[in-house]
């Protein structure tokens, strides 16, 4: 009798086995997701009710709660990108990606697995950060549609930063390296319209922020929830087509970022 050669895994269970794989390590350890909202929602009480009434100015500190939301929750989109760096790096220093490539699996399939799992779990961390927003007085006065759409971008976003983080992970295989990296991705984070306009800012400054991908997102969460603000004369293409600039933004993310994630874990370790 001729043996049967067992047929590989297909590239969508290769993916889904990754993806699941990711989801129970969160089942095991929730502390986890309780990490990734205390800095946020901390923001959201600082900025939103100890120094809210300050940076509100004349206006409403309630009008300002509900201008923050939005940008905090993409700071909660955007932080994930260090949780899956230090996922990605962890699998790679534990040897548990040199047992992916022995097996007959595309290359594609656990970045890909992975990416989709962090999605899924920063999806969960999106979704309880709108609750405290709702509660420090965020009022959404878009309908079902324009919700529908902010939800999408933010999951899509998330995604896309995924991959980043995968990349990053990956390059950088010392763990105490990539945990002096992170701050800088927070300050990269900052230079952005979260918590102030732009316009308020210095020139080299506000160009900066204007063009940095997090504050398109931004100006089109608070479009798309009912709450656009004013845009400033003068104010960089991101700021005056905010959906349009946050998808370009997303695309080139991905077609920088998906193709190095797999080399990197398509590759044999050094």
């Amino acid at each position: 009798m001729t043996a049967l050669t067992p047929r590989p895994p297909s590239p969508l269970s290769a993916v889904r086995t990754s993806f699941v794989r990711i989801l129970l390590s969160y089942k095991h350890s929730p502390g986890l997701l309780a990490v990734t909202l205390a800095a946020p929602a901390g923001m959201m009480l600082l900025f939103g009710f100890v120094f809210g009434g300050a940076l509100a100015g004349t206006a409403d500190a309630a009008a300002y709660r509900s201008y923050l939301t939005p940008g905090v929750l993409v700071l909660v989109a955007a932080m994930g990108l260090a949780a899956t760096a230090t996922t990605a790096n962890s699998d790679l220093s534990s040897g548990l990606t040199d047992r992916f490539r022995a097996l007959p699996l595309p290359a594609i399939s656990v970045p890909a697995g992975l990416a989709l799992a962090e999605t899924v779990t920063g999806g969960l961390a999106l979704l309880l950060m709108s609750g405290v927003g709702l509660l420090a007085g965020w009022r959404i006065e878009a309908g079902p549609a324009g919700i529908a759409g902010a939800a999408a971008l933010l999951l899509v976003f998330r995604f896309a930063l995924g991959w980043a983080g995968i990349c990053l992970g990956s390059a950088i295989r010392d763990e105490q390296m990539l945990q002096q990296v992170a701050p800088l991705i927070f300050g990269t984070i900052m230079f952005s319209n979260i918590f102030v306009p732009t316009e308020s800012m210095p020139s080299a400054v506000r160009a900066i922020a204007e063009w940095n991908p997090v504050s398109a997102v931004v100006a089109a969460l608070r479009e798309l929830f009912g709450a656009p603000g004013v845009v400033a004369e003068g104010a960089a293409w991101p700021l005056r087509e905010p959906i349009a600039a946050s998808v370009f933004w997303i695309v080139v993310m991905l077609l920088v970022t998906v193709p190095v994630a797999v080399r990197n874990y398509g590759s044999t370790r050094a």
